[in-house]
């Protein structure tokens, strides 16, 4: 069980802090409302209201003990970079969220050690999603390299892998199988593996192998 700390209760931290405590950890929700506080007390472990910019407050909260803290409060850039700041001196894991490259920039330099882009990364899943007829999700894992799980193309249906050869041909690499009517994941398949018309590929390659894999049928 991990301990975990969500600064900013807005839409993205409840959501956060609401789902670390369903997976079993240890949840503090922080924040300065009162009324956001009492929304989200029965479903984490803990709450605390306080203004984050202030050093004594945030560290009578003991963060130094937990693993990670989440500063989700993007919108305040001041109360943002403060508690990044001050949770940096105190030792703690950081990871901040975002709302534009700048601030991204900012929260970098102040030594956080994972800057996330919630809204900027769901819209490229779903733009993804939705410009491709068979695309079913998308994860991006930097400039070059993508995740993507699509349905599996008619041409494919009845072929191993070996006959595929889809890592030659595409060069890509199929990394799982996922049997949509079993609700079943094969991971590293074997290259005897048939393809059948429920299974959804999971794929791993460059983003213009991608988009040409994605374009068959």
């Amino acid at each position: 069980m991990g301990k975990f700390a969500v600064i900013g209760v807005g839409r993205f931290g409840f959501h956060l802090a609401t789902r670390l405590y369903e997976l079993g950890n240890d949840v503090l929700a922080v924040d300065t409302e009162t009324e956001i506080l009492q929304s989200i007390r029965d479903r984490v472990s803990q709450v605390a209201e306080v203004d984050v910019r202030d050093k004594a407050q945030l560290r009578a909260l003991g963060l130094k003990d937990f693993d990670v803290v989440v500063i989700s409060v993007g919108e305040r850039l001041e109360a943002s970079t403060l508690a990044a700041l001050y949770c940096k001196e105190m030792g703690v894991r950081v990871v901040g969220r975002a709302v534009n490259a700048d601030h991204g920039k900012i929260l970098e330099a102040l030594g956080v050690d994972e800057v996330v882009y919630p809204e900027r990364d769901m819209a490229l899943r779903l733009a993804e999603r939705l410009a491709s007829n068979n695309l079913l999700d998308y994860i991006s894992l930097g400039p070059e390299f993508s995740i993507i799980e699509m349905a599996a193309p008619e041409s494919f249906v009845g072929h191993t892998l070996a006959e595929l050869n889809i890592r030659q041909r595409y060069h890509v690499h199929v990394i799982a199988i996922r049997d949509m009517l079993k609700d079943e994941l094969a991971l590293a398949p074997a290259a005897d593996v048939t393809i059948r018309d429920t299974d959804v590929l999971v794929v791993l390659g460059r983003g213009e192998d991608l988009e040409r894999l994605q374009k068959l049928r």
